[in-house]
Formats: C-alpha cells, structure tokens, sequence
C-alpha cells in the first residue's frame, strides 16, 4: 500500500537523513518513477526535501515532527494500542481524548453508546463527527503543527471538567522522569486532565520508553501505560501500571 510504502521511505529518512531513489526502488522493490511520486507527496507533506535522485529529510522534523509525520511512524503498534483502549470506553462515560496519532486511530474503534467526547484536536473531532460521537471541545488558538486547539483560557475551562476515562499521549516515558512532552502549555493541559479523571491511560508504543522530552506532565503513578509489547532489553519494574496488549495474561505490572 502507499501509506505503508511512505511511512518505510520516512523511517529511512529518519535513520539516514538523505535516500536515493535507486536504493529505495530496489529496496521496496518498485520503480523509481513510483519512489519519484512518493518522494513528491512527502514533500507536499513537508516531510523531506527533494533533490536530483533523491531526498533529504525536512529539519524542522527534527525538532517536532507534523501530525502528517507521525501518522507514518509506527502505525501498526499504534492500531493495537487505539483499538485496546477504545475497548475500555463504557457506554455513558464521559471521556477526554488527547490530540495524537494513536489517540486519533481510537475513533474508528469505538463502539459504546451515549458518550461524550472532550478533545482539542482538530482531527479526532472531524473523526468523531463523521461517525456521528457527540463531541465538544473548548476554545483557544489553534497550534498547527499538533493541530490541536489551546492556550491558557483553555487550561482555566478545564478546571471545571470531570471525566470517567481519559487517553493522552506523550512524547517521553522515563523510569525517573515520568511522562513528558515537548509544549509548555500543552504539558499543563495534560496535568490537569489527569487531576480530573477517574481513569487516566497514557497510549505509548514501545519506542517512547527510557526516553526524556523537556517537559514533564506527570508522575509514572499518575496513569496507566498502555503498549503494544515489551521490549526484553528493558527493566519495566520501575514504570508503574502497564498494560502490554501481547502479554496473554494482560496483566498490569
């Protein structure tokens, strides 16, 4: 599939900075005119720049990566993980769901009845109002390269907010740090939302652990991690609750 064969050419980009469209056709095994058209639309998604045969990756990525950018990375972990959580969802419940990638791959899951849906990401309420999931956000600037909604009046409005469950994201799981992210503003969001909620779920495939982002949000304690699988080189002993979908037992550590 395209989205699939673009996601590789970015993981590539990722590990190499620059790509060839000789050595992706042969790797993909595809022509280089189909390498050329990928390569095109990862451009228009200002994921690389193009030159003669090949490709750079864009460096703004390298400082916080476009939603467009995210949706390509780990998109099947992040599949499991969305469809686990929205499981979790009760019929009635009143639910907040956080602005990223797997957060947004929940919609589709979601089968329980009479909820409602806080969120501030412009692209889970298009999610939620194509399946028809009442929903509601509140105000604030919009950031596009998160394309979420927010500022400090939205901080203060959500004071007032109560929820049963909630799923954020992060961008850093660490042992000692906790949950971290790259915004400010966006960290204090997340903090109260879990101040808030009476289940709070961190969504994290298996690459955002032992990793440190520049602004906590919360302790390790403070929510339960739900992940794809865990990683055999990584003592998880000291990260708190985690529920790791392969695991056959499910348990939570």
């Amino acid at each position: 599939m395209k989205k699939d064969r673009i996601a590789m050419i970015y993981e590539l980009c990722q590990q190499t900075r620059e790509v060839l469209v000789e050595d992706l056709a042969e790797a993909l095994n595809v022509s280089c005119a189909t390498i050329r058209r990928d390569l095109q639309k990862m451009e228009d998604m200002k994921l690389v720049h193009r030159f003669y045969g090949g490709a750079v990756m864009n460096k703004d990525m390298e400082i916080e990566p476009t939603m467009n950018a995210k949706h390509l990375v780990n998109m099947s972990k992040k599949s499991q993980i969305a469809k686990y959580a929205a499981a979790l969802i009760k019929d009635n419940d009143i639910v907040y769901i956080d602005a990223g990638t797997t957060t947004e791959m929940m919609i589709d899951y979601i089968h329980a009845k009479n909820i409602l849906v806080v969120t501030q990401a412009l692209s889970i309420l298009d999610r939620l109002y194509e399946r028809q999931i009442r929903c509601y956000t509140l105000g604030g600037y919009v950031k596009f390269s998160t394309n979420i909604i927010i500022d400090n009046d939205t901080i203060e409005k959500m004071a007032n907010m109560n929820f049963n469950i909630s799923f954020l994201g992060c961008n850093g799981i660490h042992s000692l740090f906790g949950f971290s992210t790259t915004n400010e503003i966006e960290a204090m969001l997340k903090k109260m939302i879990i101040s808030k909620t009476e289940n709070a779920y961190i969504l994290a495939d298996s690459s955002k652990f032992n990793q440190i982002s520049n602004i906590k949000f919360a302790e390790k304690e403070d929510a339960v991690i739900i992940t794809e699988c865990l990683l055999e080189d990584l003592d998880y002993s000291s990260y708190g609750k985690i529920i790791s979908i392969s695991d056959p037992k499910n348990s939570l550590r």
